[in-house]
C-alpha cells in the first residue's frame, strides 16, 4: 500500500520587514510518490507540521536628527566654521536603540561646514627685521606673524588661521662667506655685547667682530 505524507512548500515573504510579522507556507498531503489527496488522509498518519510562523520581530529603527547646533568652532576655511547635530538610532516608540539597530540605512551626517564671518580671517605679516649678521653663516631675522579678522584687524589666536599654511616668522640671511683676505669686519651686530662681556678672547667670537675686538 502507498503510505500518506505531508509535503511542505516554501515559506512566504514576511508580511512586515519590521516589529513583527508573519510568514505561511502551503501543506498538502500527498500519496505514495506524487498523487494529492484530501488533508484528512494525512492527519490520520501523524502530527500536522505548522504553516505559519513570526518573523521580522526586531523594532522597527530609522535614524533621527536634532537639530543644528550654531554655527562655531574652529575655523576650516575662510569665513567657514563647522556646526554639528545629533543622531541617533530609534524605534516608532520614540525609544533609543544602538546604532546597530540602523546599521542597515544610510546614516545621516552629524557634521557640515557652514558659513559665519567669525571666521573671515587670515595670516597678517610684519616688516622683517635687520639681519643679525652681514655674513657668514649665522645670521637671521624675524617678522611678526599674526591671525587677524581681514574687516576689523583684530588679532586673535593662531589655531583659528591653522586652514591655512603659516607663513615663516624667521629666515636666514646674508649666508655669504666672509671674506677672510679682505678687510677686517664685523659680522654681526652684536659685536658691541661681546666686546662689553668680555667675550673676545674666543675665536669664534674674535672672528666675527674683528674690529670690535681688535684691541682687546
Amino acid at each position: 500500500d502507498a503510505t500518506f505524507r505531508w509535503h511542505l512548500d516554501a515559506w512566504s515573504s514576511c508580511t512586515f520587514s519590521c516589529g513583527g510579522g508573519s510568514q505561511t507556507r502551503r501543506l498538502r498531503c500527498l500519496k505514495g510518490r506524487s498523487r494529492e489527496v484530501e488533508i484528512r488522509q494525512c492527519l490520520l498518519a501523524g502530527r500536522r507540521p505548522t504553516n505559519t510562523r513570526l518573523c521580522n520581530v526586531g523594532p522597527c529603527a530609522r535614524w533621527v536628527t536634532a537639530s543644528w547646533g550654531p554655527c562655531h568652532g574652529q575655523c576650516v576655511g575662510p569665513s567657514l566654521a563647522t556646526q554639528h547635530r545629533h543622531v541617533y538610532c530609534q524605534d516608532t516608540n520614540g525609544t533609543k536603540l544602538s546604532s546597530r539597530m540602523c546599521s542597515a540605512f544610510r546614516r545621516p551626517s552629524s557634521v557640515k561646514n557652514c558659513s559665519t564671518e567669525a571666521c573671515a580671517l587670515r595670516w597678517h605679516v610684519g616688516a622683517w627685521t635687520q639681519c643679525t649678521a652681514t655674513c657668514g653663516r649665522h645670521g637671521f631675522q624675524s617678522r611678526q606673524v599674526t591671525c587677524k579678522h581681514h574687516r576689523t584687524g583684530k588679532a586673535t589666536r593662531e589655531h583659528h588661521c591653522m586652514w591655512s599654511p603659516r607663513p615663516p616668522s624667521w629666515q636666514r640671511c646674508n649666508i655669504l662667506s666672509c671674506s677672510r683676505t679682505g678687510e677686517c669686519q664685523d659680522s654681526t651686530r652684536y659685536c658691541e655685547k661681546v666686546r662689553q662681556l668680555e667675550l673676545c678672547p674666543l675665536p669664534q667670537f674674535k672672528r666675527r667682530c674683528c674690529v670690535s675686538c681688535r684691541n682687546t
